[in-house]
């Protein structure tokens, strides 16, 4: 009986999602129950692609919107997963590049450049100012469903406010040396901003993965690390944000440092 009591506990758990709010969420894999076999894994890895009428629609930002090195990272992810063309014979990858691709360079633009597409996931890398309303707008959209998005949304390397992206992501990811987020760390943002990652295009293709495994948002709780560990993967060491100022560990914002 108490095992019975102690199975339920567990699935409940996993039902519970939480952006800003704790939301509920029933398809979230459980981190420690996604052992994807090796036939499920092998079809999603697969280099040849078909069309897709969901799309994941990745946004590269401050930092990480140089035109050679975007369209490297597309090109290589457009031949696993294929490239949205706007057509019904496109691809899963929808990418943009702030501000270019923005009308006046305007992130608010973001829900009306996804327009009728509908989405399997949002990634955003480098997030500019103001982001974080963009994607309150896509809530909006939802209103029927609690304001919840009914896709993952994940976030690299913010340049957006800080409690704000991670009231409107699944996670946020920063890098280590990127600093606690504090106000003396915001003097140096034209020196973070220079600084990528070595492996964006892994990163990317994992969390790319991820989304298509899960096909949910993540759960706010306590499972969060263990889901974000696996799409960042071995080569990085995780940990969570701390405020400098409270000393308080943020719930879905996450530090990682190479190992």
């Amino acid at each position: 009986m108490k095992k019975t009591i102690l199975i339920c506990s567990a699935l409940f758990s996993l039902a519970l999602f939480s952006c800003k709010k704790q939301e509920v969420h029933k398809n979230t894999a459980d981190p420690f129950e996604l052992e994807v076999s090796e036939e499920k894994k092998s079809t999603v890895s697969s280099p040849s692609w078909h069309p897709s009428e969901k799309k994941i629609c990745v946004v590269f930002g401050y930092g990480y919107n140089e035109e050679d090195y975007v369209k490297k990272i597309v090109d290589g992810l457009s031949k696993k997963y294929g490239l949205d063309d706007g057509t019904e014979e496109g691809g899963l990858l929808f990418p943009l590049v702030f501000p270019n691709d923005f009308p006046s360079g305007r992130i608010s633009r973001l829900p009306s450049l996804i327009g009728e597409r509908e989405l399997a996931g949002l990634i955003v890398v480098g997030a500019p100012e103001n982001t974080n309303y963009a994607i309150a707008k896509l809530e909006d959209e939802y209103s029927s469903q609690e304001n919840m998005i009914p896709y993952p949304v994940y976030a690299f390397f913010p340049q957006d406010d800080v409690q704000g992206i991670e009231a409107t992501a699944n996670f946020v990811v920063d890098r280590a040396m990127e600093g606690s987020g504090s106000a003396e760390d915001e003097t140096n943002k034209e020196e973070v901003v220079q600084t990528q990652v070595k492996d964006l295009d892994k990163l990317l293709d994992s969390a790319i993965e991820y989304m298509l495994l899960t096909q949910a948002p993540l759960p706010g709780n306590e499972d969060l690390m263990a889901h974000v560990s696996r799409i960042v993967g071995k080569n990085y060491k995780l940990s969570r944000y701390v405020d400098a100022e409270s000393g308080l560990q943020s719930i879905n914002h996450f530090v990682i440092e190479e190992k």
